[in-house]
């Protein structure tokens, strides 16, 4: 979330500076809808309906009528100097959000929201069109459609420039107000800007990485991967790109994709660490144990002083067999950070898993000498899980698996004080 704060921080600055500077008088409220009741006329009769000009004019009076209310607003303007633009409130009423005190200014045809005297949000309450912005884009389009001879091509990409500039506006408000949804669709609404002939193949990559960032903030995993993959085909986005993609296939269950993504990514940035960690987690994950070791490596090589890559080598390890490399790696681990909880659990139930197994040979043997030779070396060797598993108590004492496992181990070595004082701890979490 916060690298969609960021960008849309930067572009808000963009857009409102923009309107500021192109700011002119206030347009007659009653003469837009007079001249829209004219212009849906036109579009309604056969003769003027087929000429550019007619739906260039259209175009240009819906997003007159977008800004009607709106045009000398921007966010963070202070009380004083939305009174020079707009005058006094009707009315000023106190208002709340989140704990945060609002003061609400209402006006005939609006109703501003201040928080620290900084204008945060507004909303229209008496607008001439429900939705200008789409209809605008639509009347623009079919100008391009009429205007064979391409005589408008100029003035037409001049105003869906402008429209792009409140298309954003709209979206930043969107998002503000936790409607990522909302701020998804008029995304999508600039990029079929982009899409008119008058911009002649141009991608508006910023645009496109925030309609992914808006999409996966809304839950819309399957569009966020649409727009993270158009973001990394034209080139935006860098190694976060792959990384962010990777999360959507994975909250989409699409493994497959998940891998490609990550190989892809760290074949276009080998210098990226979190893109290798993340094959490397892949195929711990998934059990593919050699695979992972090969990666792994190359990690280790980079993230020297990081114990997770070497718990990650160490469970990797216990996967194949490697039960000595793996202790070497945990202890590793556990010698960068000595309070590396997962590494002393590895280590304890590893010790613990090898102990189950000789118990279990033990049980197996007919002949009582042979049977408590092999059980005392059973015992020695779950001894040894008990000062790592005690250590994991002691960091994570809330832990109910690490509880249960020295339960066993107190039980098994007939330790009857600590057995018991274990299992009134399991009783009261």
């Amino acid at each position: 979330m916060k690298r969609l704060f960021i960008s849309l921080s930067l572009l808000a600055g963009f857009i409102f500076t923009q309107a500021q500077d192109a700011a002119v008088p206030t347009l007659n409220y009653s003469s837009l809808e007079k001249k829209l009741a004219k212009n849906d006329e036109a579009i309604q009769d056969e003769k003027a309906n087929v000429k550019p000009k007619t739906w260039f004019t259209r175009g240009e009076l819906l997003q007159d009528i977008n800004d009607v209310n709106i045009e000398f607003l921007r966010l963070g303007m202070g009380t004083m100097e939305t009174k020079i633009y707009l005058k006094d409130p009707i009315e000023i009423k106190p208002g709340e959000k989140e704990g945060v005190v609002q003061e609400l200014y209402v006006y005939e045809r609006i109703t501003l929201t201040f928080e620290n005297d900084m204008l945060v949000d507004w909303e229209e309450t008496q607008v001439i069109h429900e939705n200008p912005l789409p209809e605008a884009l639509k009347a623009y389009k079919m100008t391009l459609e009429l205007d064979v001879d391409k005589k408008l091509d100029i003035k037409v990409h001049e105003n869906l420039e402008r429209l792009k500039r409140q298309f954003e506006s709209k979206a930043i408000q969107a998002y503000n107000r936790g409607d990522y949804a909302g701020a998804v669709e008029v995304f999508e609404y600039i990029v079929e800007v982009s899409d008119t002939r008058v911009y002649e193949g141009y991608a508006d990559t910023i645009i496109i990485y925030n309609t992914a960032l808006a999409a996966r903030n809304a839950g819309m995993h399957e569009k966020s991967a649409e727009y993270f993959r158009k973001s990394i085909d034209i080139g935006y986005g860098g190694s976060d790109a792959y990384y962010l993609l990777k999360e959507e296939y994975a909250a989409l269950k699409d493994s497959n994709k998940i891998i490609a993504t990550l190989e892809e990514g760290f074949q276009k940035y080998p210098d990226t660490t979190l893109l290798l960690i993340e094959i490397v987690n892949f195929y711990l994950v998934s059990g593919n144990a050699e695979e992972g070791l090969k990666y792994l490596t190359l990690t280790e090589q980079r993230e020297a002083t990081n114990p997770s890559v070497y718990f990650a080598k160490g469970t990797l390890y216990e996967k194949v067999g490697e039960k000595e490399k793996a202790l070497e790696a945990y202890n590793k681990a556990i010698e960068i950070d000595p309070e590396y909880f997962n590494a002393y659990f590895n280590i304890g139930a590893l010790y613990y898993n090898n102990a189950v197994e000789m118990y279990d040979i033990a049980n197996a043997k007919e002949d009582l000498k042979e049977y408590n030779e092999a059980k005392a070396l059973a015992d020695e060797e779950l001894m040894k899980a008990k000062e790592p598993m005690e250590k994991a108590h002691e960091i994570n004492p809330k832990e109910r698996s690490v509880l249960e496992t020295l339960q066993t181990i107190y039980y098994r070595l007939q330790m009857t004080d600590k057995y018991e004082e274990v299992k009134q701890k399991i009783s009261e979490l």
